[in-house]
């Protein structure tokens, strides 16, 4: 299992110190919030304490294409994209890197870089981690943009509850509850004219 440089750090503090009562205690309250603290495994479904917690609702329908998508523009003269990931497992508190490359010949609508969707899988499916925290349902932003060939998006999305949360300007979104470890997937859902694409990731402690 991969340690956090925070628990290293401390493990090697706790060595070096003769009188190691004390530095280990100042250790376990350190580390005892580094792993995900949210459910394990698939759980039923994403409940949340906060009554003025709204959970960001998929914004597509249908089946997720899983990394690989094409464009239909009704003459058969589509392009293609692909959706890749570093790697299909990643530590809580790291980054995922995501890039989504226009792999055709031709330019790809989009709805801009932030119409993605970061998925848990439950026993009532797949549901996003994120949800507005004023009460009401938000939607996320949509820019009209274009990616010609060879162009892309890239993502480094820190999996972490704060920084999952702040990654969208203008919009007070929180993440509930903690993030635990299990399946997740991240869905691009912008491309017009194409279904959502996918990646599935687990994430670990």
């Amino acid at each position: 299992m991969k340690r956090s440089r925070r628990e290293l750090l401390c493990r090697a503090g706790t060595a070096a110190v003769a009188a190691g009562v004390t530095a280990t205690a100042g250790c376990l309250d350190v580390a005892a919030g580094d792993g995900p603290q949210g459910p394990e495994g698939t759980p039923e479904t994403l409940s949340c304490p906060d009554e003025e917690f709204v959970r960001l609702e998929a914004p597509f329908e249908g089946p997720v294409e899983s990394r690989t998508v094409r464009t239909d523009d009704g003459d058969g003269a589509g392009t293609s994209l692909e959706l890749s990931a570093e790697g299909t497992a990643e530590t809580y508190g790291q980054s995922l890197r995501l890039v989504l490359r226009n792999t055709g010949d031709g330019s790809v609508d989009t709805r801009g870089e932030y119409a993605y969707s970061i998925q848990r899988e439950t026993g009532d499916g797949w549901l996003d981690v994120r949800g507005s925290t004023t009460g009401e349902a938000v939607g996320l932003p949509r820019e009209d943009d274009t990616l010609e060939a060879g162009d892309t998006y890239s993502w480094s999305v820190d999996l972490e509850e704060s920084a999952i949360a702040s990654a969208v300007s203008d919009r007070d979104l929180s993440v509930c509850p903690p993030l635990g470890a299990g399946s997740h997937r991240f869905v691009y859902w912008g491309i017009l004219e194409a279904p959502p694409v996918g990646v599935e990731f687990d994430l670990v402690g």
